[in-house]
């Protein structure tokens, strides 16, 4: 490859690793959007909750529920909207 090829292969790269870490900055800025909308004491009952259930069930099994969790989120967020739409007033 030449020097010009590398170079613009370089900056076409950095571009993209521009735009991913646009992507996380923006994911991080709704996280704590959402998180500003929970309150507290819900943030943390459920931290006291998740650290009972990582005592009793073992770290190694917690971790797979808590993948499983992440896995079945985006069908859960869907039905939830789903649910909102048919009752919220029309």
């Amino acid at each position: 490859m030449s020097r010009r090829q590398l170079i613009a292969e370089i900056e076409q790269l950095e571009h993209q690793l521009n735009l991913r870490a646009e992507i996380v900055h923006l994911s991080g800025a709704l996280v704590r959007h959402q998180l500003a909308q929970v309150p507290p004491a819900l943030l943390v009952g459920g931290g006291a909750l998740a650290g009972a259930l990582t005592q009793r069930l073992g770290a190694g099994r917690t971790w797979g529920l808590g993948v499983t969790g992440v896995r079945l989120l985006p069908i859960a967020q869907s039905l939830f909207q789903l649910l909102r739409r048919l009752w919220s007033p029309l």
